[in-house]
């Protein structure tokens, strides 16, 4: 019998497998084993680096400024916005389902010239000079919501899965919706994503606005520009699905009549989870919080709150 087809059913461990074949065998499971061993311990380390990175080292972002570090509140009559232009929505970011036609969209909006360093405010110059894609600073009371708010046009979701300092993080950085524009001739209404954290980073506290008495207490936050102070009230609290509605919160960007942007808002009010008090009335400047329903990465649920300003 040929010696191939002898052995050819043996087992390595066999005491009647050629020694040689055995021990060449034995060899390449060892290599094997280590090999399992080092990318075992490659994994546990970049796994520890991540989790030092979001838990030490804030998930890259800055530390907040001490001029925000102290709670805003207003108490002033809603201050009317400029008239806006017409400009088209785009589906919600944080679903990952940019088509072609958003794309190319995206790419027409122009580039933001840097801003003169007199015109920034004091707190946020340092941060600006770091990372000139920031746009603002978002601080709800009651949470630790205290975050930087990006912006890249042409690249909506850069900062999806990057922190401010722009490596990989996993909870990414707030950033603000790139057919959004702040000014001088800005949207009716300003969206801003971030990820609803397990351990409560980003938004992941924004859903403490689903009770009532959290909001009874602290009815306002602050979002400032870079250049201009906010404080902002809550009007309405929302939870929705992707797709479930005719008028979608993020898709809300602009109107181009009083009608159409009636029609909007109502139909946001409409699905308000309780009746805040606050009505938003036309030329209001509207800002929305959007996060995931739930505290998940791939979830189709929604949780969004919005405001409008007031001085």
């Amino acid at each position: 019998m040929p010696r191939k087809q002898r052995y050819r059913r043996l087992q390595g461990d066999s005491a009647y497998y050629p020694f040689g074949a055995r021990k060449v065998l034995r060899q390449k499971q060892r290599r094997h084993a280590r090999l399992l061993r080092w990318g075992g311990i490659l994994a546990l380390c970049c796994a520890a680096a991540l989790v030092l990175r979001q838990t030490v080292f804030r998930g890259g972002q800055p530390a907040p400024p001490p001029a925000v570090a102290t709670a805003e509140t207003a108490t002033a009559e809603t201050a009317p916005r400029p008239t806006v232009a017409v400009r088209p929505a785009t589906v919600d970011a944080l679903a990952g389902q940019g088509t072609a036609e958003s794309a190319e969209k995206a790419e027409t909006q122009p580039t933001p010239s840097p801003l003169p360093e007199a015109e920034i405010l004091p707190q946020y110059r340092d941060l600006y000079e770091q990372n000139s894609d920031m746009v603002g600073w978002l601080r709800i009371d009651g949470t630790d919501i205290n975050y930087p708010v990006m912006r890249t046009p042409g690249d909506n979701e850069y900062y999806l899965r990057r922190g401010f300092d722009k490596l990989y993080a996993v909870s990414g950085t707030l950033f603000l919706d790139e057919r959004c524009s702040l000014g001088p001739d800005p949207t009716a209404n300003w969206l801003i994503y971030g990820h609803n954290m397990s351990d409560d980073t980003m938004l992941g506290e924004l859903d403490r606005y689903a009770d009532p008495a959290f909001c009874a207490e602290h009815p306002t936050f602050t979002f400032d520009t870079l250049t201009t102070p906010g404080t902002w009230q809550v009007a309405a609290v929302i939870r929705t699905t992707l797709g479930a509605d005719e008028w979608p919160y993020y898709t809300f960007f602009d109107a181009d009549s009083r009608a159409d942007w009636q029609r909007r808002v109502d139909a946001i009010m409409a699905l308000s989870l309780y009746d805040t008090g606050v009505i938003p009335e036309y030329g209001d400047q509207l800002l929305t919080l959007s996060t995931c329903g739930t505290s998940s990465f791939y979830t189709d649920e929604r949780f969004a709150v919005l405001a409008v300003r007031v001085d």
